[in-house]
């Protein structure tokens, strides 16, 4: 990490259709948006703002109803995700960015990527599919959202327990693993079945030859939302796309194994810099 201290960037709201969407931003440079899943906010990229914002200018947001966000015309999608980062990009008056999507933050970083391909740089696709169906991807989704709907909510999981990380955080590190239940919970999002209805109702696959940029998917090897298998089925559907496996992590490697993640992401952003 650079000892050259980090300058702040603006932060505050933006009004979106209705919306107010928080964002905030640090260090100068070509543009990193990252943009969280569904267990998340803007908060949740702790690990990653402090090794970006050294060589980037990274902005972090909070999509509607989440975090700071308010969710006041429950217009929720990607489509109005899409809208709302367009809208903080123009507040800020970027023109291009790199653009990285964490599980239900894929579906807005995908679309943005197809719909404003002058304005995309690369584009990181983390623990996700983005969209991006076969129909064996789309029933392994309808299953997971099934074992949503059968499992105990996470705040009544065990201390440190939830599915969007590996049990193994748990077992290696339970304060990290416990802050990740702790950042996300503190605002009350969306429900993750309404969610997940949303996102299988977007589908991009018929317009991926349309895609500029490139693009690298990243995976937690133990994954059990999007498992390798999936994404690599996915990216096969991306023309020249790369796929990245980090070992021994569940759906969060950014979280579970930061240095990893930071690093496999770090060299693709320097390739397309």
């Amino acid at each position: 990490m650079s000892s050259v201290p980090i300058p702040a960037g603006p932060r505050g709201f933006v009004e979106s259709d209705g919306e107010q969407i928080y964002f905030e931003s640090w260090g100068t440079g070509d543009t990193v948006v990252l943009s969280h899943g569904m267990g998340g906010n803007h908060a949740i990229w702790y690990r990653q703002v402090p090794i970006l914002a050294a060589d980037y200018r990274v902005v972090t947001w909070d999509q509607r109803g989440f975090g700071r966000s308010t969710n006041l015309t429950n217009k929720l999608g990607p489509e109005s995700s899409i809208g709302d980062m367009v809208r903080i990009l123009d507040h800020l008056d970027i023109d291009r960015t790199h653009v990285i999507g964490q599980s239900m933050g894929g579906w807005a970083s995908l679309g943005f990527a197809l719909t404003h391909p002058t304005r995309t740089h690369s584009l990181v696709l983390a623990d996700t599919i983005g969209g991006v169906f076969t129909p064996e991807i789309r029933q392994a989704f309808i299953d997971y959202g099934q074992l949503i709907v059968a499992s105990p909510p996470p705040d009544q999981l065990p201390l440190g327990m939830h599915p969007a990380v590996g049990d193994q955080l748990a077992g290696e590190d339970l304060t990290q693993s416990f802050l990740y239940s702790q950042i996300g919970g503190l605002a009350s999002p969306p429900s993750p079945m309404a969610i997940t209805e949303l996102l299988l109702a977007v589908d991009y696959t018929t317009h991926l030859d349309s895609l500029m940029a490139p693009v690298l998917f990243v995976v937690g090897e133990n994954d059990p939302i999007f498992s390798p298998t999936v994404i690599e089925k996915a990216a096969a559907l991306v023309s020249g796309s790369e796929v990245s496996v980090i070992y021994d992590t569940g759906h969060s490697p950014y979280f579970e194994r930061p240095d990893l993640w930071n690093d496999v992401v770090g060299r693709f952003l320097r390739r397309w810099t």
